[in-house]
């Protein structure tokens, strides 16, 4: 009975966050309205992270990582303090518009999000030159933390996924330029889910993969499927960074 009442209250605070979104929307379209200098900002970006919290908190990863973004944005605009120009504003609002968007498909269950990891490269790329989209499948939260840590001067988003079938799903309807897996990911490991891929007749067809691992190759079934395979001991040595550098550099 407790497990139903604590089940049914983490359901009503989820749709309770979900219908208050347009509020707290409405709100930082209004403080970018009226932000036209460094304290303004620094409360503009408060809302924002506080955003991205909440929405993480609750599942809603698509409303996390359109603020996490519009956050990276705000502070390289906050650092060169290019607070009031019409370009500018012109770039958060179009974020306000993405968030708008997804929060209408989440209202109504729809799956119409596809293009959100392309909506907001284009947006980066603005303000931080080009830029390239990296998903990495690793169900160990902290390990996931090393290799954005070690990939952070590179000029690369990052979409994360804990398990194999998830990151089918997403590579099915997303567009990327490299993907890191995990051999140990759960429901399809690093190899049956490059091995799936490679079967598809998709843009990520022919992505370059990095796969991450204990195992020695020579126990890989499918090793030539990948582009590096990389001892997950290596990661926090540089290695991996060199990698997926060489690579975008030939993208």
């Amino acid at each position: 009975m407790n497990d139903v009442s604590v089940s049914d209250l983490l359901a009503q605070l989820h749709q309770g966050f979900l219908e208050d979104l347009p509020a707290r929307i409405d709100k930082i379209e209004s403080v970018v309205m009226s932000s036209h200098d460094e304290d303004g900002y620094e409360e503009l970006f408060r809302l924002v992270h506080s955003l991205k919290g909440s929405a993480g908190t609750y599942h809603f990863f698509e409303i996390s990582k359109i603020a996490h973004s519009m956050e990276d944005v705000m502070m390289t605009l906050m650092q060169k303090k290019l607070f009031s120009s019409s370009s500018t504003l012109a770039i958060l609002l179009k974020f306000i518009d993405i968030l708008r968007a997804t929060t209408e498909s989440l209202k109504h269950s729809k799956s119409e999000t596809h293009n959100l990891d392309e909506r907001l490269s284009s947006l980066r790329s603005q303000v931080f030159g080009e830029t390239f989209n990296i998903i990495v499948v690793e169900p160990s939260k902290l390990y996931a933390s090393l290799i954005e840590h070690s990939l952070e001067k590179l000029p690369v988003n990052f979409t994360y996924s804990q398990d194999g079938l998830h990151a089918l799903e997403n590579l099915l309807i997303n567009k990327y330029d490299l993907l890191i897996t995990s051999m140990e990911s759960p429901r399809l490991n690093g190899d049956a889910l490059v091995a799936a891929l490679r079967l598809v007749h998709n843009f990520n067809k022919g992505i370059n993969v990095v796969l991450i691992t204990s195992r020695a190759q020579d126990k890989i079934a499918n090793k030539h499927d990948f582009d590096a395979i990389l001892d997950r001991k290596a990661v926090k040595d540089g290695a991996l960074h060199n990698i997926v550098k060489k690579m975008i550099s030939a993208l």
